[in-house]
């Protein structure tokens, strides 16, 4: 995939409880990948991420970039394409 994400619409940002601090850094790290800051959403919990969105979860060390194949009853099914090191 290279150095830039390649998204269209929003990029859903999955907290997963991380500080405030981390999911800046998260935030400056995805402008790195070509991510506009005005298109990304932070979420406290991963629902409602529409089919075929980029949905990135925030881990302690890095951030697991998925895009969104499938929802089905509350579940969403987001295979990841490629981890990016904080």
């Amino acid at each position: 995939m290279g150095n830039k994400i390649d998204y269209s619409g929003k990029v859903y940002v999955y907290s997963s409880g991380m500080s405030e601090d981390i999911i800046t850094l998260s935030k400056e790290k995805l402008s790195e990948y070509g991510v506009n800051q005005n298109d990304i959403v932070v979420i406290e919990v991963p629902e409602d991420v529409p089919q075929g969105a980029i949905m990135v979860t925030i881990w302690p060390h890095y951030l697991s970039v998925a895009k969104v194949k499938r929802l089905r009853e509350g579940s969403i099914y987001a295979p990841q394409l490629f981890n990016i090191d904080l």
